[in-house]
């Protein structure tokens, strides 16, 4: 004899979505600003779902809120079936000889800003039904977002294999950091010695950047210590504005760089023996099915990076 369900079948995607935005945004108050409405709504959809599954999902301790052991799993399973959902929303919009569709990527700064573009470019002349959508972030954030359905796939660059629960990953190249400096700023040389970056001021990316943390640590094995970081600065657009009004050097990507370096605007200085490379990765949700323009625009984008 087949089992009966005990939970309510009338459970809706969007008190799920309700459920998540408090757990993840840490409280009722700060999921009905989020969502514009008043806290008792944000409370009626909670107790509703708790009434609806038959387990109570929260506990407080003192003013905050915590999942109980059920809430944990319903949490879990939540976040899967939103994930799912986004994904079917696109694949409906698409059908299946790739002629249409939808992409959505995520990618880390500067390869949203500069590695991706040309790649979209051609993919989008080739292919003009199909939607693109590129979101640019940190890798900690696009990652999480992969995780969770948001995006298809992601591109990052990581300081080590993003590798986790619920996601695959795929290495599809290496980033090359270079050193730039003003055409008539110090160092006046082409190439200059490891020791000699630490009386250089640096233009830098703020601590805890993945690109921040990578380049310390190859400082770091060449001997480099205590650097003079005189500007911090979110954006590579903005390092490069300042390393070329003379302020400083600084260490990007090469392709955040090139149009700069062949125009004369930048001047590339050589590390003597430094060969600094960050890793690239293909990033998506475990168990991820891709539609024909999903396949289509990742061999591109491994192609790009000699995948």
């Amino acid at each position: 004899m087949q089992r009966q369900l005990a939970i309510d079948r009338r459970v809706n995607l969007h008190k799920l979505e309700v459920l998540c935005l408090v757990v993840e945004l840490g409280g009722v108050g700060r999921a009905a600003e989020a969502l514009f409405v008043a806290q008792p709504v944000v409370t009626a959809h909670v107790r509703s779902l708790e009434q609806r599954l038959g387990t109570k999902l929260f506990y407080r301790e003192g003013r905050q809120l915590h999942l109980t052991e059920s809430g944990q799993v319903v949490y879990a399973w939540a976040e899967d079936v939103l994930a799912r959902t986004r994904e079917l929303d696109r694949h409906l919009a698409g059908l299946s000889d790739g002629s249409r569709g939808s992409v959505a990527l995520g990618a880390s700064m500067s390869l949203g800003s500069y590695r991706l573009p040309p790649v979209l470019t051609d993919f989008r002349r080739a292919h003009p039904a199909v939607e693109l959508r590129l979101s640019i972030s940190d890798t900690e954030h696009t990652i999480e977002d992969a995780r969770a359905g948001t995006f298809d796939f992601a591109v990052v660059v990581s300081d080590a294999d993003p590798e986790g629960p619920g996601l695959e990953t795929e290495l599809l190249g290496y980033e090359e950091l270079v050193l730039i400096t003003a055409p008539d700023a110090e160092p006046g040389e082409a190439e200059i010695a490891p020791a000699q970056l630490a009386g250089l001021p640096f233009i830098e990316a703020p601590e805890g950047i993945v690109r921040r943390r990578f380049v310390d640590r190859c400082l770091s094995d060449l001997g480099v210590e205590g650097r003079d970081v005189v500007l911090e600065f979110g954006h590579p657009e903005a390092m490069k504005r300042a390393a070329r009004a003379g302020l400083g050097v600084s260490m990007l990507f090469r392709s955040a760089v090139a149009e700069e370096l062949e125009l004369g605007m930048l001047r590339e200085v050589r590390i003597s023996g430094a060969d600094v490379r960050i890793p690239v990765y293909l990033v998506h949700r475990r168990g991820k099915e891709f539609s024909p323009p999903h396949r289509e625009l990742i061999d591109q984008v491994r192609a790009a990076f000699g995948a």
